[in-house]
């Protein structure tokens, strides 16, 4: 692996514009997981590529790695604009709104089962408007996993899944959750949008 940084290092030295070059060393760099290292690689392979598209798919991957949902979100809408049948595309912008879910429902709901009437009033509607969010984002979420189910020649069991996880968390947000924070924020005389 070194040496073959190395030659394409030295590749890099006499072409600083090649596509390939910067696409293989970004490759060993996720390999390496060096996924930050890997993502400048990649934006510079896309820049002086004649065919981003495959070398786009690859960058998508590193902001889910990184974990930075919105970045691969909207990157993702870029590339469906490119590839508007690819049902991978659309499989993984359904895991990143299922992230932003997660990572929006979760706290809210951690926080919800520590609240009481008593409870600052802000906290409260925090709570409310974070559940709203997550509800939003998981409809997303199921939205396009099933536009992926829709591309795929062949079911998959993982894409019925999580379109099932999805709804169900939806059905959990609206018939527990929501009612539940309304409830709360009623008694103690806090006005919800």
């Amino acid at each position: 692996i070194e040496a073959a940084i190395s030659t394409i290092d030295r590749g890099l030295e006499v072409d600083d514009k090649n596509s390939l070059l910067y696409q293989m060393k970004a490759d060993i760099s996720t390999q390496n997981n060096e996924l930050e290292t890997a993502l400048e690689l990649y934006l510079k392979a896309i820049q002086y590529s004649v065919d981003p598209g495959p070398i786009m798919r690859k960058l998508l991957f590193i902001y889910i790695d990184l974990g930075e949902n919105q970045l691969g979100i909207d990157y993702s809408n870029e590339l469906m604009d490119k590839y508007p049948d690819d049902p991978d595309l659309y499989y993984n912008v359904g895991v990143l709104y299922q992230r932003l879910t997660l990572e929006t429902f979760d706290p809210a709901r951690d926080l919800f089962l520590e609240t009481t009437v008593e409870s600052d009033p802000s906290t409260i509607t925090g709570i409310y408007e974070s559940f709203k969010t997550a509800r939003q984002y998981a409809y997303n979420s199921k939205d396009y996993f099933l536009q992926a189910s829709d591309l795929e020649l062949d079911e998959s069991i993982s894409t019925t899944e999580a379109v099932s996880e999805m709804r169900k968390l939806m059905d959990q947000i609206d018939e527990l959750f929501i009612p539940s924070i309304r409830e709360t924020a009623r008694s103690a005389s806090i006005e919800l949008e």
